[in-house]
């Protein structure tokens, strides 16, 4: 018998030893946790924070760890502090899955300001949407631009009726240009719906509102539906699958034979390790005008696909890369048929300054080629920003 215990701890201190070679307390953590060590798993979860107070995905670790050893609170405390990090939109929809499993009813408030400056070559071309009537009649024109955007979401469970929640969110967004105040632009929408969340997925249906002032008018309106659907697939993966309907009105008589109605359908796959992050996206959108006689090339059809991600250089800074192809195919007109290839690469360096703080540094390129001459153009953007996390 005592030669027994002997060998069963001898082989307990080689797995543990060998634990000891991974090249992060993460990698240890997680070695002991496979060994079902839980109390030196939790140790080197902890060292990970203690190290950097903001590493994501140590607090992640350690909450699903506590969790299987049916601590609870202490696995809500965790959570409640992963929140007030400076996560992704993909990031903070995975924490809200990883969340779903618990008993309590969760009410949240989560919000962002940004404020930027920056330089844009080519201002003619909307920073909102390159979808929009613009005055390129003017000549291409360059200026410097401020530029203040918020957003806020609030979501609410109703713990007596399952999975059911209910979501409500809102978009500003705000550009003065220095030297072409024609092109200012102030854009506001909000949603609001609900939503069923299982044990691996989250299904939300909201109806949305928005409206855009822009080239010295109050320009258009929006109307319309957005089902959402994020299937979590595993630890690391999330699908999300979505579809909108837009009825986009506008508000000027001049304007009216552009009115259109706007079908698409979307999917993502995230990847998401911690901090780190990386998407292939894909969308189709159809734009049908609603009038008998339409501006030219209101009814198209655009596809699009996206890749991109965020990588954290230790505690130094993190980059964040998207690279954006869409091929547009317009209906024939008098004038002949139109197709597009549009570029969209985008380059940014990110920094936290404080625990709610972050410093943005972007680059942007656009180049739209096509066979029909005024809608060839390229872009440059560069901005400096600060953002505020609630």
């Amino acid at each position: 018998m005592t030669k027994q215990i002997t060998i069963l701890l001898l082989t307990a201190l080689q797995l543990s030893a060998s634990c000891l070679d991974r090249s992060t307390d993460i990698d240890v953590g997680e070695c002991y946790e496979k060994e079902g060590n839980t109390n030196l798993a939790q140790a080197a979860y902890e060292r990970a924070i203690l190290e950097y107070d903001g590493n994501v995905q140590a607090r992640l670790k350690l909450a699903g760890l506590y969790r299987s050893m049916q601590m609870q609170e202490q696995a809500k405390a965790v959570l409640a502090d992963v929140d007030n990090y400076q996560l992704t939109p993909e990031q903070r929809t995975s924490l809200s899955a990883f969340k779903t499993t618990e008993t309590e009813s969760l009410s949240s408030l989560r919000a962002r300001v940004n404020l930027d400056v920056g330089y844009d070559s080519n201002i003619n071309i909307s920073p909102i949407s390159d979808d929009l009537i613009t005055g390129t009649l003017k000549g291409q024109m360059a200026t410097l631009f401020t530029r203040l955007r918020a957003d806020a979401s609030y979501l609410h469970d109703l713990s007596t009726v399952g999975g059911w929640f209910l979501r409500s969110d809102a978009n500003f967004y705000y550009q003065d240009n220095a030297s072409a105040h024609y092109y200012d632009a102030l854009y506001g929408r909000v949603y609001a719906g609900a939503g069923y969340r299982g044990s691996n997925y989250s299904l939300y249906v909201p109806l949305f509102y928005d409206r855009l002032n822009y080239l010295d008018q109050d320009l258009l309106q929006e109307t319309g539906i957005r089902p959402d659907l994020d299937m979590q697939l595993s630890a690391t993966f999330l699908l999300n699958l979505n579809a909108t309907y837009t009825a986009r009105r506008y508000l000027q008589s001049s304007n009216k034979l552009r009115d259109d109605d706007i079908i698409s359908a979307g999917a993502g796959l995230f990847w998401i390790d911690g901090k780190d992050m990386a998407y292939l996206k894909t969308r189709y959108e159809n734009y049908t005008a609603i009038n008998d006689d339409p501006i030219a090339f209101t009814n198209k059809n655009l596809y699009y696909g996206s890749i991109g991600g965020l990588y954290s250089i230790g505690n130094i800074f993190d980059i964040r890369l998207n690279y954006q192809y869409r091929y547009g195919d317009f209906e024939a007109v008098p004038a002949g048929h139109r197709e597009d290839h549009n570029h969209d690469l985008i380059f940014a360096l990110e920094r936290d300054l404080l625990k709610d703080l972050r410093l943005q540094a972007q680059y942007r390129y656009v180049k739209n080629s096509s066979n029909y001459d005024p809608a060839t153009y390229d872009k440059n953007e560069m901005m400096l920003g600060i953002s505020y996390n609630y």
